[in-house]
């Protein structure tokens, strides 16, 4: 497996330009299936004392996790509701022989913002801010999808910070941006949570 490539997806496994790429789902030009895309929650752990999900796959279920945003012990996995996205990831790319452009990774962002906070969010998310500790993460959208891998996707960096705006419709929130690099987007599956 690729040291890039972060997720299950096995480069080896994935047939690229030159075999056949496979088969699709059948399309229509106006009835194909859309699902909403945008980040509703955030289920992470920490990366050495955490338990990611069990059973990643297509069966996945709820059984599967084990959040408890009240441990304390860094065992279960944390999750919160936020609003977000993923936009389209930066590329990382090299000329070579004969003129072909290769790429050599992707960043992919996931920015987000957290409207909800108690006193135990409010310093875990303290805690977050210092950076020295990156959870291992999955995220979930509007569209009833989940996105990640086999133990987590891996960021190679985690940001959040408390914004205080001014005017009289404002509130308290947490932004963050989660980046991680691979060549391939994370995997999907239906959200059993």
């Amino acid at each position: 497996m690729s040291l890039i490539n972060i997720f299950a997806v096995d480069c080896d496994l994935v047939t690229c330009p030159g075999g056949p790429l496979g088969a699709m789902n059948a399309q229509t030009e106006s009835c194909n299936d859309v699902a909403l895309s945008e980040v509703n929650s955030i289920i992470f752990w920490h990366p050495t004392s955490g338990n990611a999900p069990t059973n990643w796959g297509p069966a996945i279920a709820a059984i599967d996790f084990s959040i408890d945003n009240t441990d304390a012990t860094d065992a279960d996995q944390k999750q919160i509701f936020v609003t977000g996205g993923v936009p389209e990831p930066e590329e990382t790319e090299i000329t070579v022989n004969g003129f072909q452009t290769v790429i050599l990774n992707k960043t992919f962002t996931l920015n987000f913002e957290l409207y909800t906070d108690g006193s135990d969010t409010y310093d875990y998310m303290r805690k977050l801010q210092c950076g020295t500790v990156k959870p291992q993460f999955l995220f979930t959208t509007m569209g009833g999808k989940i996105f990640g891998a086999d133990g987590g996707i891996t960021p190679s960096k985690f940001t959040v910070n408390k914004v205080l705006e001014q005017g009289e419709e404002s509130v308290e929130k947490w932004v963050g941006e989660i980046q991680w690099k691979a060549l391939t987007a994370p995997d999907r599956y239906d959200n059993p949570l």
